[in-house]
């Protein structure tokens, strides 16, 4: 289950531009004032700007730009199953099977150790390419702490054998570090504010 009420958005949108918020606020994307006012919302609070499938495991992941946060879903369960909590290959239902990036989003651990940063394109990796099942996301840094910078992290899911994932009650989905990660050797000489995608190659 997802929070409703968290929300990044108010520290996002007062570090906004003034002519790329107007510019998004035209489009419907931000609501209220300009300046925002206190608590102020984007409309679209829950974007997700990439899905992918996989076969195999029969779960699709989703990146959650708002939450800073992949999510991996049960694609096995009924209209039926996946609006309660049991049903579905792993017997979750519509619950979240895996959530990982941002442990704030479900208060779950220190803003610290948030992963992600506004991450576009989360696709497990291909049969035939290196690391394959592992989980690859692109990692644009847009609000990253001390500087802006994007990279490439692949990462390792805890996943048992029927398909679940390890959660240690109070604590956070693991890993505690992308398994692999790409950035330039000058950090910010590599960074894609918005948008972007990474690709494994066999």
């Amino acid at each position: 289950l997802i929070d409703i009420n968290f929300t990044r958005s108010t520290r996002g949108i007062v570090q906004m531009p003034p002519d790329e918020l107007k510019r998004l606020q035209s489009l419907g994307y931000i609501g209220g004032p300009s300046p925002p006012r206190p608590g102020a919302g984007i409309a679209d609070w829950n974007h997700t700007n990439s899905v992918a499938y996989n076969a195999e495991l029969d779960q699709i992941i989703l990146s959650v730009l708002a939450f800073d946060e992949v999510w991996i879903i049960d694609h096995s369960t009924t209209t039926e199953q996946a609006a309660g909590h049991a049903g579905g290959k792993c017997g979750k239902g519509g619950d979240l099977l895996y959530r990982w990036g941002n442990p704030l989003a479900y208060r779950a651990d220190r803003a610290a150790d948030q992963q992600l940063f506004t991450q576009h394109d989360a696709r497990w990796i291909p049969t035939g390419s290196p690391g394959a099942g592992h989980i690859l996301v692109f990692n644009n840094g847009r609000r990253r702490p001390g500087e802006e910078y994007s990279s490439v992290d692949e990462l390792v899911p805890p996943q048992r054998k029927n398909g679940t994932y390890v959660l240690d009650a109070g604590g956070a989905y693991g890993p505690a570090k992308p398994y692999w990660s790409y950035t330039s050797p000058s950090k910010t000489d590599f960074y894609s504010g918005r948008l972007s995608g990474a690709e494994r190659l066999p």
